[in-house]
C-alpha cells in the first residue's frame, strides 16, 4: 500500500468535479427551448465547364487595290461574294470597326488592302468612290496602303471616302511638308490592333510615284521618302507600342521590297503584301511571306500567324502560312448585296439621262468617233494630243437622244486617263499605230503629221499627249512606259470627258452633234 496520503483524494476529486460539471450543464440545457437541429450541408454544385481556350493565332485576309469591282467579273469576286467566303469560310467578322476593334467577340481576322479604292468602274467612279468606301465599311476592313489613286477625286472626296468606310489608310513615307497646303492628308504610318489579346502592328507604305503622278493639286504639300528609311522607323515604333507580330501593306510590287526586307532581318517581319506587280508573286522566304495581289475582289491573300504567348515581345510569332485564295461560287452576303443594288439603281437612273442628240448617229469607225472621243479627252485635259485606241469603241452611237448609258455602251472598257511629255519623232511613232485613235494631229505623208493648226510635227519639240493606261502600258504595241516613266496620273475615267463635252455641246435637234463635230 502507498504511504502517500493523497493517493486516494485524487481519484475522489475528479468524479466529484465531474459531478458538478454534469449538473452544470444540465442546467444550461434546462434554460434553453429545444433547438433545431443544425441544417445539413447544400449539395455541392458541380463545377461549371472550363470556356474553351481562345487559340493564339490570328488569320489575315489581305486584298489589293479593289478598283471599285463591285459587282463580280466574269464570275468572280464581287464585293457581296468575298464577304459570304470571309463569313463562311473564315469566320470573319462584318460590320464596320470601331477603335481598331472588330464587333464581334474573340475575332480572329484582320482584313486588309493595299491601296487605290475608289476609281474605276462607273458602278463606284461616277460617285467619286462612295459606294466603295461604303462596301468596305461594310465589310470590316481594319486598314489600307495608301494609294496613289486615293486622290483621284480630290482631297474632299478622298476624306470624306475615308470617314464612310470608318478604317484608316497608312503610309510610312509620306509626310506632311508644308501643312497650309496638305491640310488634313496627314496619315499615321502604323497602327496596331488587338485580337485575341494578340496584338498585329500594321504598317503602310505609298507608292514612291504618289506625288510625282497625282494631278496638280492634289498632293500639293506633301513628300514622299525611301521604303527603307520609312520602315527602319515605323517598324521599331509598332514594337514599341507593342505590336506581337508586324505586317507591311505596300502600294507597291513586294519585288522592290524583298532586298529592302532581306537587310534587316531585325526587324522580323511576318507578311509584306502590295500589288502592281506585272505578274503574281507568292515567296515565304526566312519565315515572311511575299504577296502581290491582283485588283478587285476576285482573289485574296488568307494568312495564318500562330502565335507562342509564353515567350517575351517580339518571339512570340512562331509560324506563318500563307495561300492564296479564289472567289467562286460564294453566297453573298445579304447586306452587302443590298447595299451594291441601291447604288446599282442610282447609277442606272444616272445614265439614263439625255445629254446630247444626233440624227444620224456616229458609226463605230468614222473619223467623226475619233473627233468626238478623242476630241473630248484632248479638249478636257487640254493637251496637244490625245491617242486611245481604236478597240476600246465597241459600237456606233445610235441616232436619237444621246445618254451617259450610250456613252457607256460605246466605250464599256474601264480605263484612266493619264497625261505624258512626249518628243516629237516619239509621238511620230505612237501616232503612226494602225490602233490609234487620235486627236490634235492628222496624217502628212508616211511617218509625217500636222498638228490642229496645220503646223508640221517637230521631232525636237516636247508635246503633252492624253492616253489610256492600257495603252500606256503596253497596250497594241504602244510605248508609252518605256518613253514617259512618270506620267501624271488623273484618276479620271476616260468616259468622262465624253459626257462632260457632249453636255457642254448642248446639242438637240435643232442643234445636232454631228454637224457641231464637223
Amino acid at each position: 500500500m502507498n504511504s502517500n496520503p493523497f493517493y486516494r483524494s485524487r481519484p475522489f476529486r475528479q468524479s466529484r468535479l465531474s459531478g458538478v460539471l454534469v449538473l452544470a450543464l444540465g442546467a444550461l440545457a434546462g434554460c434553453e427551448k429545444s433547438s433545431p437541429p443544425p441544417a445539413a450541408a447544400a449539395p455541392e454544385q458541380p463545377a461549371a465547364p472550363a470556356k474553351p481556350a481562345v487559340p493564339s493565332e490570328v488569320t489575315l485576309l489581305v486584298t489589293g487595290g479593289t478598283f471599285g469591282q463591285l459587282l463580280p467579273v466574269e464570275g468572280k469576286g464581287g464585293a457581296a461574294e468575298l464577304l459570304g467566303q470571309w463569313v463562311n469560310t473564315e469566320k470573319h467578322c462584318p460590320g464596320p470597326v470601331k477603335d481598331g476593334q472588330a464587333t464581334c467577340a474573340d475575332s480572329g481576322t484582320l482584313a486588309l488592302a493595299t491601296g487605290d479604292h475608289g476609281n474605276g468602274p462607273a458602278l463606284s467612279s461616277f460617285f467619286l468612290g462612295a459606294p466603295t468606301a461604303e462596301a468596305m465599311g461594310r465589310m470590316g476592313y481594319a486598314a489600307s496602303a495608301m494609294g496613289n489613286h486615293e486622290l483621284a477625286f480630290g482631297k474632299e472626296a478622298f476624306l470624306s471616302n475615308r470617314t464612310t468606310g470608318g478604317f484608316p489608310y497608312l503610309a510610312a513615307n509620306l509626310r506632311v511638308k508644308d501643312p497650309a497646303v496638305a491640310g488634313d492628308l496627314s496619315l499615321p504610318a502604323f497602327q496596331v490592333f488587338e485580337r485575341r489579346g494578340l496584338k498585329i502592328g500594321v504598317v503602310g507604305l505609298a507608292a514612291e510615284k504618289t506625288v510625282r503622278t497625282a494631278m496638280a493639286g492634289r498632293a500639293d504639300g506633301l513628300e514622299v521618302t525611301g521604303y527603307e528609311e520609312a520602315l527602319s522607323s515605323a517598324i521599331p515604333e509598332a514594337r514599341k507600342a507593342g505590336a506581337d507580330a508586324v505586317v507591311v501593306v505596300a502600294d507597291t510590287c513586294v519585288t522592290e521590297l524583298q532586298p529592302v526586307v532581306a537587310k534587316h532581318p531585325e526587324w522580323k517581319l511576318s507578311l509584306v503584301a502590295g500589288g502592281r506587280c506585272p505578274q503574281q508573286v507568292y515567296a515565304n522566304e526566312n519565315g515572311v511571306i511575299f504577296a502581290s495581289l491582283d485588283r478587285g475582289f476576285s482573289k485574296y491573300l488568307r494568312a495564318h500567324l500562330t502565335f507562342d504567348t509564353s515567350k517575351p515581345a517580339g518571339e512570340k510569332v512562331t509560324g506563318v502560312e500563307g495561300k492564296f485564295v479564289d472567289v467562286v461560287g460564294a453566297t453573298p452576303d445579304a447586306e452587302t448585296a443590298q447595299l451594291v443594288a441601291k447604288w446599282k439603281a442610282q447609277l442606272d437612273e444616272a445614265l439614263g439621262q439625255q445629254i446630247g442628240f444626233t440624227k444620224s448617229g456616229i458609226p463605230q469607225s468614222s473619223p467623226l468617233m475619233a473627233k468626238w472621243v478623242a476630241g473630248a479627252v484632248r479638249a478636257s485635259l487640254n493637251t496637244d494630243a490625245a491617242i486611245l485606241n481604236r478597240g476600246g469603241i465597241r459600237g456606233d452611237l445610235p441616232a436619237g437622244a444621246v445618254t451617259r448609258g450610250s456613252i457607256y455602251s460605246v466605250m464599256p472598257f474601264e480605263n484612266s486617263l493619264l497625261v505624258v511629255k512626249l518628243k516629237g519623232e516619239d509621238l511620230a511613232k505612237q501616232l503612226s499605230n494602225p490602233n490609234a485613235l487620235i486627236a490634235g494631229f492628222t496624217a502628212a505623208g508616211k511617218g509625217k503629221f500636222k498638228d490642229a493648226k496645220g503646223k508640221a510635227l517637230d521631232p525636237a519639240k516636247e508635246y503633252s499627249v492624253a492616253t489610256v493606261e492600257y495603252l500606256y502600258f503596253g497596250g497594241d504595241g504602244f510605248e508609252f512606259e518605256k518613253l514617259a516613266p512618270e506620267p501624271t496620273e488623273t484618276g479620271m475615267a476616260w468616259q468622262t470627258p465624253v459626257v462632260d463635252w457632249t453636255k457642254q455641246l448642248e446639242s438637240t435637234e435643232k442643234k445636232l452633234l454631228e454637224k457641231q463635230l464637223k
